[in-house]
């Protein structure tokens, strides 16, 4: 063959190569432009990506260091805030990484970008852990100017009845117009949706709840009910009152009978008097499935706490806590496998709903994903950072008979350990505070209550 033949077979297979990539280049770009044409939404989401990543970038592998806790530092504990005027009132201004990602309304969490949460409706029940939990959601929104629907007196709307709009402390008139909703409310209510949606329409729901064996026995040392028995003089007044707890229960004098049969059940709206009707617990239950977006389990706090930090989309320096107490000794209780026994059949109606949630917890968890593991460990890394730098260690705050509580480092001087260590009275306290500053350049003496 001579040499300008294989020359030309060359060029021709040359050109053959050519044309086949022109095509391919020209299909990929067509199916291309016919992609995100089809779905724009997914495009748009990974340029959106790109644009906030720097913004975003504060939420992923927090960790605890002195820069970060200079940033979180404010002028004082007690009022003395650094104000920016917001429609004529005052709030403290928030840091910096709050303001990044507050503003944007964006963040992200291990399944990518997500909207933040801050309409939340968080019903605590007595003796379940529900303390920590309300200072976490405290410190959230303290930090970022929310507001909070408060009691209007002391930290509880009502022992008793169920919630009403009437128990809110009222904003002044005039602030109540451009704001006619609440962001959270966090403060013992019992739980009542109706009037709970007036006050935060659209709210995410969330409580807890925590084994009735122990919540019972937890319940009866921590409010002493043994005096309103007349068996604190009594060896052993727990198992004295579960050996006939209907006895002591129906006494005239006994004020806290709510707390003594189905606690967590009353807390969450539930009649008492309904006590031996199943069918109309199974009913409540079917309901709080239904209206509650999370509950928690009192015996996996930490293993909750990512759930919650996925479903509000927060961070993982939004859920670092310090246990607000321990029950002391003095005031517990010992509990064999018969008295366990007693306590199951008497708090029957807590036991159904316990067993429930607890199902639907696990579920949750596994639907969560391979990532709850890497998340939890990380979760648990960081608490341990939190507890050495911000607890003083082999010291602890015995003033009240009733629990023991751990005691802040003296070292660490800024109000990073103490915004975490605060507790919901604290919390509450500081919040009615800022309230003040916000009515009295006012001097209002109309109120408003929101919702209505």
């Amino acid at each position: 063959m001579s040499r300008s033949n294989q020359s030309q077979r060359r060029l021709n297979y040359l050109g053959v190569i050519m044309i086949t990539l022109s095509l391919c280049v020209g299909i990929t770009i067509i199916m291309f432009m016919v992609f995100t044409y089809l779905h724009p939404t997914i495009f748009c989401t990974s340029i959106r990506s790109l644009a906030i990543k720097d913004v975003t970038q504060t939420n992923r592998n927090v960790t605890i260091s002195n820069s970060s806790i200079q940033s979180r530092q404010r002028n004082g504990d007690d009022g003395e805030y650094n104000l920016r005027n917001y429609n004529g009132f005052h709030f403290r201004a928030p840091h910096n990484d709050i303001v990044a990602s507050s503003s944007l309304n964006i963040t992200s969490n291990t399944t990518g970008i997500c909207n933040l949460i801050t309409k939340i409706v968080y019903i605590k029940t007595h003796k379940t852990g529900s303390t920590t939990l309300a200072s976490i959601f405290q410190r959230f929104g303290y930090h970022r100017n929310l507001l909070f629907a408060l009691p209007k007196r002391n930290h509880l709307f009502h022992d008793v009845k169920l919630f009403s709009r009437k128990f809110i402390t009222p904003w002044p008139a005039k602030f109540a117009k451009s704001h006619p909703h609440y962001d959270m409310l966090v403060n013992h209510a019992l739980y009542n949706r109706p009037e709970l949606e007036k006050v935060i329409p659209n709210a995410t729901y969330v409580t807890i709840l925590r084994d009735p064996v122990s919540q019972l026995e937890s319940a009866f040392g921590y409010f002493e009910m043994a005096k309103g028995m007349g068996l604190s003089k009594k060896q052993e007044p727990f198992e004295i009152f579960m050996n006939n707890p209907l006895h002591y229960y129906t006494r005239k004098d006994y004020n806290m009978k709510t707390r003594s049969r189905n606690g967590q059940l009353f807390d969450l709206g539930f009649d008492p008097k309904l006590a031996n009707d199943t069918n109309a617990i199974r009913a409540k239950i079917d309901a709080i499935d239904k209206e509650f977006d999370l509950v928690m389990i009192s015996e996996y706090f930490d293993e909750s706490l990512i759930l919650l930090k996925k479903l509000l989309c927060w961070s993982f320096d939004d859920i670092l806590y310090i246990s607000n107490g321990i029950r002391s000794q003095s005031h517990r209780n010992t509990i064999t496998d018969d008295l366990k026994k007693k306590i199951r059949l008497w708090n029957a109606g807590d036991v159904l709903l316990y067993n429930h949630f607890n199902e639907t917890f696990w579920r949750k968890i596994t639907e969560y994903g391979s990532d709850f593991k890497t998340d939890l460990e990380t979760f648990r890394r960081l608490e341990k950072d939190v507890f050495d730098k911000c607890i003083e260690k082999d010291k602890v705050n015995t003033k009240d008979k009733r629990e023991d509580k751990y005691t802040l480092n003296p070292k660490q001087t800024g109000t990073y350990c103490r915004d975490i260590f605060r507790g919901d009275l604290a919390y509450t306290s500081l919040l009615r505070k800022q309230y003040k500053v916000i009515s009295t350049p006012h001097n209002s003496t109309k109120g408003h209550t929101k919702g209505k």
